[in-house]
């Protein structure tokens, strides 16, 4: 009960100065890692099925993906359609990552279930479809996070106010207090 009482008591205090635009850059930088780490994957196979990094893969995308997308559509992207009519161009592309959201959900699980096959050992019975399971996940994935990192990012960092980026500070501190305990401080 204790430890309980210290997380949130830290992550009140941490997520005062967290920097949600940090957290997204660092969540991204892993997204990019994950990425890789499914092309090496898709590339070992058939041969390597490597079931050690499909186990950890398949946990990176189980854990981080939902809090990943939680936080954009329902924290960030409410906050950044405030300033949609000074900014339409940009009111497209959060269309174009929400619509991506909503279309991965269900492919996610499917590579997910693909990963912990992977995971269980032994060659896959289709390397041809395992492989082309991965590269669809991981080559739209890298052009999401880019996209994120090149233009959402910066636009919310100049666009959103002190206010707004306490809101977001508070979605983190109230779903994912973690991440105010561990990891770059703003």
């Amino acid at each position: 009960m204790a430890d309980r009482f210290q997380l949130h008591v830290l992550a009140e205090v941490n997520c005062s100065i967290v920097d949600p635009f940090v957290l997204l850059d660092d969540d991204n930088a892993l997204r990019l890692d994950l990425c890789d780490l499914l092309e090496h994957i898709a590339d070992g196979l058939p041969a390597n099925a490597a079931p050690q990094l499909a186990q950890l893969a398949s946990a990176a995308i189980e854990r981080g993906w939902a809090n990943h997308t939680a936080f954009e559509e329902q924290a960030l992207f409410p906050v950044i359609h405030r300033h949609g009519h000074n900014h339409p161009e940009l009111m497209a592309g959060v269309a174009q990552l929400a619509s991506e959201h909503a279309n991965d959900i269900g492919f996610d699980q499917e590579l997910v279930d693909t990963l912990h096959d992977l995971a269980r050992g032994g060659p896959p019975t289709n390397p041809d479809m395992v492989g082309y399971l991965l590269r669809a996940h991981f080559v739209p994935m890298r052009r999401h996070v880019l996209w994120e990192n090149a233009l959402l990012i910066p636009a919310a960092r100049r666009l959103l106010s002190a206010e707004e980026v306490t809101v977001l500070r508070e979605w983190i501190r109230d779903r994912e207090p973690e991440r105010c305990t561990c990891g770059r401080l703003g």
